[in-house]
């Protein structure tokens, strides 16, 4: 792991801002990783970046992506016979048919917004607007309730940073360390599923 933080150090030592941006756009990092490290005086000194510069940045940084996400899964869905969908995106599918069922149109992006919101591994902007873009719903409506979302687990991390400023660093390795234990086990199971289903048939 420290090998990773040497790389940052090396690097992006005098444009912090920038590493934040780029680590915010990442799918699965997003603000969960770039807050902290750019909070982190550990690595950067004087550098860090103050809660208020890291909660903007990471924020703006993980939405650049929603839109353009959105778009292309709709032209791909609506441009191919389904087949890429199905065989690829079959997950994120059943989640946005979920969000679909429901009658009341507020309570589809309240829920999109919370899903978001929550700073977990394989929950964020990039799998909202994948699942956002699978869906039949307003895409425009859907990057406000992406944004919410975005803004509400952006302000989340940037509390527990500033709680715990002193343990930045441990709470930045430990995130890394979760995110990719979900990365594998998510990766484990898509594999496993499969196996399963012929089983039973």
């Amino acid at each position: 792991m420290n090998f990773i933080l040497d790389f940052f150090t090396e690097n992006f030592y005098n444009c912090v801002w920038l590493l934040v941006v780029i680590v915010a756009i990442c799918p699965t990092l997003e603000s969960k990783i770039a807050i902290p490290l750019a909070m982190n005086t550990a690595l950067w000194g004087t550098n860090a970046l103050s809660p208020f510069f890291a909660l903007i940045l990471s924020f703006l940084g993980s939405l650049l992506p929603s839109y353009i996400i959105m778009f292309i899964v709709r032209k791909i869905k609506s441009r191919t016979s389904g087949f890429i969908i199905n065989k690829y995106l079959k997950k994120y599918i059943s989640k946005s048919k979920n969000l679909e069922n429901h009658k009341n149109n507020f309570l589809k992006y309240f829920m999109l917004t919370a899903f978001i919101s929550v700073p977990l591994p394989l929950t964020g902007v990039w799998t909202g607007s994948l699942i956002a873009g699978l869906s039949n719903l307003n895409i425009n409506y859907c990057f406000i309730s992406i944004t919410i979302g975005s803004l509400i687990s952006a302000t989340a991390i940037t509390i527990l940073c500033t709680l715990y400023e002193n343990s930045i660093t441990y709470i930045l390795m430990i995130s890394l360390v979760i995110i990719i234990l979900f990365m594998f086990i998510d990766l484990f199971i898509s594999l496993l599923k499969p196996k399963i289903n012929k089983n039973k048939v």
